[in-house]
């Protein structure tokens, strides 16, 4: 089972305050994964955040300079974005 299936499945079962902790651990770990991809793609990435309706764990990346063309892998990878 990967970790997401396996969040998925444990996810509803423990406490509110339980999933804010491994959401907020979670946070944490992906902005630094995202900031990696940022500056290796030289955009900007922002802040992650818990968006239930919206996939979970969601991080937005914008252009470093004005005009800047969003880079293929990201947009490949977010169908429907709205790059600046």
């Amino acid at each position: 089972m990967s970790t997401t299936s396996a969040m998925r499945f444990v996810a509803p079962r423990i406490d509110d305050a339980t999933q804010r902790t491994l959401i907020d651990a979670l946070k944490t770990s992906v902005a630094r994964v995202t900031k990696v991809l940022a500056d290796h793609y030289r955009i900007i990435s922002e802040h992650a955040e818990y968006e239930a309706g919206f996939g979970g764990l969601c991080v937005n990346f914008r252009p470093a300079y004005e005009g800047q063309e969003c880079p293929d892998v990201i947009d490949e990878s977010d169908e429907g974005g709205d790059w600046p």
